[in-house]
């Protein structure tokens, strides 16, 4: 990578509320095929490292997470779990395939999202989430805190 990029992903992470060894947790999180492209978890465009354009990234994620599900996630719905860290108990099962299946992209542009909607910082909404991702035992983007026996 170079000096640029890296840079460039820097400030990305800290624009998104994210340390770069998170961002590399949730790339290494992949969608099933192995480690993703740093930039492109991060929403920026891989050639020329700029972010994407701006785009409707909670009704995108709010879709992927209401396909075969009784109960439809709303995009609004979806911005006020993030801001909040309450769940409707019709939304669970939304969340916790937006947690676990949903591409990692796609979380991360949400998450940005609902930050700029909401005006809240991004690191708020991540807490949020990693609350709700440990309640639910969902830690694909998210690390688990070390065991006792592993402070051993």
């Amino acid at each position: 990578m170079k000096k640029a990029d890296f840079k460039t992903i820097a400030e990305r992470c800290s624009t998104l509320g994210l340390t770069i060894s998170q961002a590399h947790f949730m790339a290494h999180a992949g969608e099933g095929f192995g480690p993703l492209d740093l930039p492109h978890v991060l929403g920026l465009n891989t050639v020329t490292m700029v972010p994407l354009k701006p785009r409707k990234w909670l009704w995108m994620a709010a879709q992927t997470c209401s396909v075969s599900y009784r109960k439809i996630l709303t995009p609004e719905t979806l911005l006020n779990i993030l801001t909040t860290g309450d769940v409707p108990e019709e939304n669970i099962s939304n969340i916790v395939h937006f947690l676990q299946e949903a591409p990692v992209q796609n979380v991360v542009m949400a998450v940005d999202q609902a930050a700029q909607q909401s005006g809240l910082p991004p690191e708020l909404l991540w807490r949020n989430l990693e609350m709700i991702a440990t309640l639910w035992q969902c830690h694909r983007l998210f690390q688990l805190p070390p065991t006792e026996s592993a402070r051993v």
